[in-house]
C-alpha cells in the first residue's frame, strides 16, 4: 500500500518593491523630463558667473582708491568671487520646490503604490537633488571664480589664488544644497511651490537685509542660528568682530540640525497624508 504524499502549497509571497536604485532613477526621469529642470539649472550658472563678473568689473573700473576706508583689496576679491554663486541659489530653491511639490495626488499615488515606503522615495529625492544641485554648483562656483579674478586682473587689480581660497570656494560649493534641501522638505509638507519658494527665500534673504537694524544681543542669540547665519558662518563669510559670528564647525551643526529637522518633519507628513 503506497502512501500518497498530499503536496502543501505555500502561499504566494507579494512581489518585492523596487529598491533605493529604482526609486532614484525614477526621480531622476522626473526631475530630467520638465523643462523648467534646466531653466533653473541655466539661471544659476548664469547668476552666478555674471553676477561675480559684473561686480569685479565694477570694481575694477574704479579702482582700489574707491574702496571704501579699511576695506582689504585681497580680501574684496575673494568675496567678489562668491557673490554671485550665493544668489545662484535662488533658482535652485525654486528647482527644488517644484521638484518637490508639484506632485498631483494622483501621480504622488502611483508613486506610492510603486513604492511603498515612502521614506524611500523621500531619500531618493534627496539623493537626486543634492547630486544635481553639487554637480552644478562646481561649475558654477569655479566657474564664477575664475572669472572675477581674470577681470580683476585685467584692471591691475590685487586677485586671489585658487590655492589660497580652495577652503572657502570648497566649502561654499558643498554647502549650496542647503537650501535647496530645506525646500525640498518645506515642499513636502506644504505641497505648494509659491509658498515654499517663499518661505526659504524669506529665510535665506531677509536676515541680512535686517540684521544691521537689530541690536547685537538679537544677532548673537537669534539671527546667527538661522540657516543663513550659520551658512554664512560655514563658508567663511562672517566677520570675526561680526556679533553673528561663531566657530565653522558650530555652524556646520547648527545647519546639520536645521536639516534634520525638515527632513523629519517631512518624513513624518508623508506618512501621515492620505494621497
Amino acid at each position: 500500500m503506497t502512501a500518497s504524499a498530499t503536496a502543501v502549497s505555500s502561499p504566494a509571497r507579494p512581489p518585492a518593491s523596487p529598491g533605493l536604485g529604482a526609486a532614484v532613477l525614477a526621480e531622476w526621469t522626473k526631475l530630467t523630463s520638465v523643462r523648467a529642470t534646466y531653466v533653473c539649472l541655466a539661471v544659476t550658472l548664469l547668476l552666478g558667473v555674471g553676477l561675480s563678473s559684473l561686480a569685479a568689473l565694477g570694481i575694477g573700473a574704479a579702482g582700489t582708491q574707491a574702496l571704501p576706508p579699511g576695506v582689504d583689496p585681497v580680501e574684496q576679491a575673494a568675496a567678489l568671487a562668491h557673490v554671485g554663486p550665493v544668489f545662484g541659489v535662488i533658482p535652485l530653491v525654486v528647482l527644488a520646490a517644484q521638484f518637490s511639490a508639484r506632485e498631483y495626488p494622483s501621480q504622488l499615488r502611483l508613486t506610492f503604490a510603486v513604492h511603498p515606503r515612502r521614506g524611500r522615495v523621500l531619500l531618493a529625492k534627496t539623493v537626486v537633488l543634492v547630486g544635481t544641485v553639487l554637480a552644478v554648483g562646481a561649475v558654477t562656483v569655479a566657474a564664477a571664480f575664475a572669472a572675477s579674478q581674470a577681470i580683476l586682473e585685467s584692471f591691475a587689480m590685487p586677485t586671489v589664488s585658487l590655492a589660497e581660497q580652495w577652503r572657502t570656494t570648497l566649502a561654499l560649493g558643498v554647502t549650496l544644497p542647503v537650501f535647496p534641501l530645506l525646500a525640498l522638505g518645506l515642499g513636502t509638507m506644504l505641497r505648494s511651490v509659491a509658498g515654499t519658494t517663499a518661505a526659504v527665500l524669506a529665510a535665506l534673504l531677509l536676515p541680512p537685509m535686517v540684521s544691521t537694524l537689530l541690536p547685537d544681543s538679537v544677532q548673537r542669540h537669534v539671527l546667527r542660528y538661522l540657516p543663513t547665519g550659520a551658512w554664512d558662518n560655514v563658508v567663511g563669510a562672517t566677520a570675526a568682530e561680526s556679533p553673528l559670528h561663531m566657530d565653522p564647525w558650530a555652524a556646520l551643526a547648527v545647519l546639520t540640525g536645521w536639516l534634520a529637522l525638515c527632513w523629519g518633519a517631512a518624513l513624518r507628513t508623508l506618512h501621515r497624508t492620505d494621497v
